[in-house]
């Protein structure tokens, strides 16, 4: 006989352990805003768009240039994270980042099938993560024609100060505090009621004896007695 699985037992044993349900979620929501609030340092991001192009006026050879250019795009994008770009881009700022801190906050990748570099730069201020992300476009405008034979580089978007908030993100760890902390109420219910064999009930009787109940014997232990 296969055995099922007792939903009116199941919510028995769930309200019955009410006070994990609702304390430990709570517990881990109050935990998560706290390391959110207090711990977590804000993180802002901020991006440019450069358009890596070349010059051409002859229009039976732009189909071939640009399809050179689009094969050529990991490359631009290495070159704006080499060493090269990223030390003039320090030496510039006056050192106040090493180029290999600077390497670390930077992202560069382009929109899908086109010349368009996204140069994103990730900081604890605002303003510093505008003013990289700026002067890396302008350092790699500058120096990719001597590099490659590239003479037309724009600038399509210079990085503001409205750059977006990346980290703490305040609701997402909300829900997975929440979700943690019902993961772990349901553990403990899981194995409060695995572990506890003591028998209770006359179900408890029948289903481990393999045996039906004749009879119960009230108890009378807390009673007061009659004179």
């Amino acid at each position: 006989m296969e055995e099922t699985i007792d939903l009116s037992k199941l919510f028995t044993i769930l309200k019955k352990n009410m006070k994990y349900l609702i304390s430990l979620p709570i517990a881990f929501l109050v935990l998560s805003l706290v390391i959110t609030f207090v711990f977590m340092t804000p993180k802002y991001s901020s991006s440019t768009q450069v358009l890596v192009n070349q010059k051409e006026t002859d229009n039976q050879m732009m189909s071939q240039e640009i399809q050179s250019n689009l094969q050529l795009v990991n490359t631009y994008s290495e070159i704006i994270k080499s060493p090269r770009i990223l030390d003039k881009v320090s030496k510039n700022l006056k050192g106040k980042y090493s180029s290999k801190e600077i390497s670390g906050m930077l992202t560069v990748n382009n929109q899908a099938q086109s010349q368009i570099l996204n140069i994103a730069v990730e900081n604890e201020s605002r303003e510093a993560a505008t003013k990289l992300a700026n002067e890396i476009a302008n350092v790699f405008s500058k120096d990719v024609s001597k590099i490659m034979n590239v003479d037309n580089v724009s600038i399509l978007s210079k990085a503001d100060t409205n750059g977006n908030q990346i980290s703490p993100q305040p609701l997402v760890n909300s829900v997975v505090g929440i979700f943690l902390g019902l993961i772990v109420a349901l553990t403990i219910i899981f194995l409060k009621e695995m572990l506890d064999k003591r028998i209770k009930t006359e179900e408890d009787v029948a289903e481990i004896l393999d045996l039906p109940v004749l009879g119960t014997i009230q108890d009378f232990s807390n009673k007061k007695e009659v004179n």
